[in-house]
């Protein structure tokens, strides 16, 4: 149950976190604002980690494939900042969800990134279909 309050408080700040990356960027270029956003919360995570847990920051030991996070970060402010000024944060984030659906069904279907491997059944079509059947209401409605 936790869990599931989570991921709608995740899916709320989200949704303003879209809605404020839009207005940022009427006042400045993309990068930056994709400066402004990561910067922001690199400082509050190395706050957290060295007040909280009480630990030092250290980047050895983690895979490579794993900074990869901080170029798709970029990407996605820079794509969601752009694109909500032009189609609205609603539109942009239910398109985004086709993309989220579809990248992550790839990584659950060959377990990549050390996922729980859950293949793919084409049993789960009409469910895709349904979601976007959702989302094409909402950004042409």
């Amino acid at each position: 149950m936790v869990y599931l309050v989570f991921l709608i408080l995740a899916g709320i700040f989200q949704g303003l976190m879209v809605s404020l990356n839009g207005q940022l960027g009427n006042y400045y270029s993309l990068m930056g604002v994709c400066f402004f956003v990561h910067i922001i919360a690199a400082i509050l995570l190395y706050l957290y980690i060295i007040l909280k847990e009480k630990k030092s920051v250290t980047f050895l030991g983690v895979p490579k494939y794993v900074y990869a996070v901080g170029f798709m970060g970029v990407a996605m402010v820079a794509s969601t900042s752009w694109c909500t000024l032009r189609i609205g944060a609603t539109a942009m984030l239910s398109l985004s969800v086709i993309g989220q659906m579809i990248s992550s069904a790839i990584v659950d279907h060959f377990g990549w990134f050390n996922v729980v491997k859950k293949p793919f059944h084409w049993k789960q079509i009409p469910c895709y279909l349904m979601v976007l059947a959702g989302v094409l209401i909402v950004v042409y409605a």
